[in-house]
């Protein structure tokens, strides 16, 4: 016994022709998908090897860093703003220039601070032993 379908009966060649069509979509959508997989293994890559020599430069930085520090250059810096500072105060016209590079402070004080005195207490004074 044969069922009616609803659907009518499609012919043969447009059937074959939707099953080529559906196949080529079919190897389209993975080939696309194939590419979008290489393209983004090749930009992990990529930004692999920049976090690298990120951190290489940074290593690198931090280690010039400190050895300026070692050699002295802040207390050379202090010297040289001091003595910029001096000449500013005897020549007006350099304070836009001196402002400009180390801004609106003065040099900082370069005497050495001591240590606090002994601090006197309120309690009375005990007695000593003889």
């Amino acid at each position: 016994m044969n069922i009616p379908s609803d659907q009518p009966e499609v012919p043969g060649a447009f059937k074959n022709d939707l099953e080529v069509q559906y196949a080529s979509l079919r190897r389209l959508v993975q080939a696309t998908a194939v590419s979008v997989l290489i393209l983004t293994g090749t930009v992990f890559i990529y930004l692999y090897r920049q976090v690298v020599l990120v951190r290489r430069q940074t290593a690198e930085l931090a280690r010039y860093i400190a050895e300026v520090d070692r050699a002295g250059m802040p207390e050379f810096m202090e010297k040289v703003r001091g003595s910029f500072n001096d000449y500013r105060k005897t020549h007006p016209d350099f304070n836009p220039i001196y402002t400009r590079f180390f801004g609106t402070n003065e040099a900082p004080v370069t005497a050495k601070v001591g240590p606090a005195p002994p601090v006197a207490t309120n309690a009375a004074p005990k007695a000593e032993k003889k």
